[in-house]
């Protein structure tokens, strides 16, 4: 239902003239957000004798009760992931989206198609290139509205994640602190304000190599981390070289009542891709899985950001006056992205042919800020968080056609299809209000309005211009706006002295999906002559639920029932006119559960349910929605073996995708997979957190995590490496 944050004490010492003495259990580590940095479990230095060295445990499972007045996320009334660091830290992470694999619910297609953003799943939401999830990174929004490729474009490919402190995950639209886009769920993730030195090196089976270095220091009053990420090499296909590189630094200092950072960072990044193959194709022997499509194909990317981020030492607002309680964050991104591609799918392979060129140049810059107060109703503990929230995009987009050395065509014929200026402006007030009625119970209200505002420019080149021009909307501008309530409450079953707790959960709320301004309001406009009357597609899902924790922390535990209906999406009715009209429907249910058998070993599982359907579908026998999983399910274990002053730490998971319709009609359906990870860290005792790794990435079914349908009943596949093992080191200090 919404956005909560909590803060613990770091694990690394800052420098004394930053750290002030605070007046509530928010700390230093956390200042970019919610991210509590995982504490090391430590053996007591006895008197007289060397410090023993750091020694891992699987950490408990505690979660903070729901019906308690807390800035935790995890406190929330509704389905919640927080992922901390050492569960990065175990996880077999080949990319940015295994940071989410494993999670109840949430299922992922990695495309294998360069720097292209994944598809990640949740919730009945295909979201294809993340667009039905709100992410952010340290506050700045990483979704792009109007970017060209799809409504919501959401790039994680700068993300470190030796750097990240804590992930959370919100299925549902159940934060009031997150608007657009947020309709399968919302991220948050978090850069560690107590990151530790250190030097990563590994490399795959296929010879691709990535080395990580951070480097920290007090510079004044402040300390200074610097980061740089690279990787380079081939993949498991032909035409698959990959180069990049991602610099982060950050300054992290005292400012009025609490603390700020100032963090930069710039990605450069090159890649091959080998493009889509014909799975018929590929099954029949014709053409073989490690084949390119044609030459060429990839992606090219530039993305340089700034981002200043402040919170009060008193971030709850506990304090009277207004010196407490304050969160602000800024940002300017700037971002230019190519992507070269050839769909055609009867193409003879590893041949050069033209390519279609994408060009995204983005200037995107905005703030959100937050007074928490509390507000206790008489003896009753109460607490309201205000904000406020600007994002500005301003899109320059073109789609031209390129030779197979993407150098771009000129002279006769049309070598430009798209040129386009467009601009986004989203504005936002929310409210957040949360009341612990009585000892058991916590209720929860929020309300959130939305506007965007659209502009696009339409230049000569456009294929689209000449149409436009005459109907007088090739310079367009409209506006669109929302209300968005957001209802939960919590109770629970167990007093607080018993050994376990369990509470029941509820949530409803409204969430949106703005018009896709980079091409839906073009649709169609040489036959109809006349922009679509395009609206917001609202949302509306209820979830209820059961969840509880040993208070040992040993047993963690939650089943969640969801139910949501979309109207107004956009779509070709039975007259071939593009309008608001489509309404669906997305319903299911969630199991998760983890179990700590000792501090030495944890065994964790989830399995999840889907049915999505069209309920106004044109066709009567097309309800269903593409790429959506009817099903997913994960079990695995972590383990740490201390043998004298040997460490090796285990981490194993399959989880099974279920099948999926790729067309409306059901005519086409991709097959079940599983995905079988492991991981072994070995360290001694005297190496102080440096360790050597191996980790394995297993498919049984390596063509059926990517399958799209092309037409004509043909399926483009882009087959995963049947096993990828890394080997790597960790240098730490």
């Amino acid at each position: 239902m919404f956005m909560l944050q909590t803060w613990r004490r770091s694990a690394a010492p800052v420098a004394r003239s930053v750290v002030r003495p605070l007046q509530t259990p928010m700390m230093l580590a956390c200042l970019l957000g919610s991210g509590a940095t995982a504490v090391p479990f430590s053996a007591a230095a006895q008197p007289d004798e060397e410090p023993l060295p750091e020694v891992k445990v699987i950490a408990p499972l505690n979660r903070p009760a729901g019906t308690t007045i807390s800035d935790d996320i995890a406190a929330a009334p509704a389905s919640v992931t927080v992922i901390s660091k050492a569960d990065l830290d175990r996880k077999t992470i080949t990319s940015y989206g295994d940071i989410f694999r494993g999670i109840g619910g949430i299922s992922l297609m990695q495309y294998g198609q360069g720097l292209v953003a994944y598809e990640i799943k949740a919730r009945g939401f295909s979201s294809g290139h993340g667009r039905d999830f709100a992410f952010f990174l340290d506050g700045m929004p990483l979704n792009v509205t109007a970017s060209q490729h799809t409504n919501g474009y959401a790039d994680l490919a700068q993300l470190i994640p030796e750097l990240l402190s804590r992930v959370e995950v919100v299925r549902g639209p159940f934060t009031a602190f997150v608007g657009n886009h947020a309709i399968a769920g919302s991220v948050q993730l978090y850069t560690d304000t107590a990151a530790k030195p250190l030097f990563k090196l590994s490399v795959d089976n296929f010879g691709q190599t990535r080395a990580v270095s951070v480097l920290g220091r007090q510079i004044g009053d402040g300390n200074l981390l610097l980061a740089a990420d690279g990787t380079k090499g081939d993949s498991y296909t032909k035409e698959s070289e990959i180069s990049r590189l991602n610099l982060f630094g950050r300054y992290l200092f005292a400012l009025w009542d609490g603390y700020a950072a100032l963090r930069v960072q710039s990605y450069q990044g090159e890649a091959e891709a080998p493009g889509y193959l014909d799975l018929a194709k590929v099954r029949s022997g014709a053409i073989s899985e490690k084949d390119a499509l044609s030459k060429g194909i990839g992606d090219k990317k530039d993305q340089h950001n700034l981002v200043f981020n402040y919170r009060s030492d008193d971030s709850q607002g506990t304090q009277p006056g207004w010196s407490g309680g304050w969160m602000a964050v800024a940002y300017f991104n700037k971002d230019s992205r190519y992507r070269y591609t050839n769909f055609n799918l009867s193409t003879p392979v590893n041949s050069s042919v033209n390519l279609g060129g994408e060009n995204d140049r983005l200037n995107q810059f905005g703030f959100d800020l937050r007074k928490t107060l509390q507000l206790d109703l008489g003896k009753l503990p109460a607490q309201l968080a205000l904000g406020a929230q600007y994002d500005g995009e301003r899109v320059k987009g073109q789609h031209f056609t390129t030779d197979a050395a993407r150098n771009p065509l000129s002279g006769s014929g049309d070598t430009v299809q798209v040129d386009r200026q467009v601009n986004v402006d989203t504005e936002a007030l929310y409210a957040q209000y949360q009341l612990q009625a009585l000892q058991r119970l916590k209720l929860t209200a929020g309300l959130r309005y939305d506007r965007l505002d659209f502009k696009v420019n339409l230049h000569p080149q456009d294929d689209t211009y000449t149409a436009a021009a005459a109907a007088g909307v090739a310079d367009f501008s409209t506006s669109v706006s929302q209300f968005s309530p957001k209802l939960g409450a919590a109770y629970s079953l167990l007093s607080s002295d018993s050994s376990q707790y369990a509470e029941l959960y509820a949530n409803a709320a409204r969430g949106l999906k703005s018009p896709y301004p980079f091409s839906d309001y073009y649709s169609n406009l040489s036959g109809s002559n006349s922009l679509p009357d395009l609206k917001i597609s609202p949302l509306l899902s209820y979830e209820a639920g059961l969840q509880g924790n040993a208070v040992d922390g040993s047993l963690s535990w939650r089943l969640s029932y969801w139910d949501t209906k979309q109207s107004r999406e956009a779509d070709v009715n039975a007259v071939g006119v593009y309008q608001s009209f489509k309404k669906t429907g997305r319903r299911g249910f969630d199991l998760e559960a983890a179990l700590n058998l000792s501090k030495a070993l944890r065994l964790f599982g989830n399995y999840s349910r889907v049915h999505a359907r069209v309920e106004n579908p044109v066709t009567p026998a097309a309800d269903q929605i593409p790429n959506v999983p009817e099903y997913t399910a994960t079990l695995g274990l972590e383990a740490v073996l201390i043998i004298g002053a040997h460490h090796v730490d285990v981490s194993l998971a399959d989880t099974l995708t279920g099948s999926q319709p790729l067309t409306t009609d059901n005519t086409l359906r991709s097959g079940s997979y599983n995905r079988t990870t492991a991981r072994l860290a070995y360290s001694r005792n005297e190496w102080q957190g440096s360790n050597v790794f191996l980790s394995l990435v297993h498919y049984d079914k390596p063509l059926n995590e990517v399958q799209f349908d092309f037409g004509g009943g043909a399926i483009g596949t882009s087959p995963r490496p049947r096993l990828q093992a890394i080997a790597g080191l960790q240098l730490q200090w």
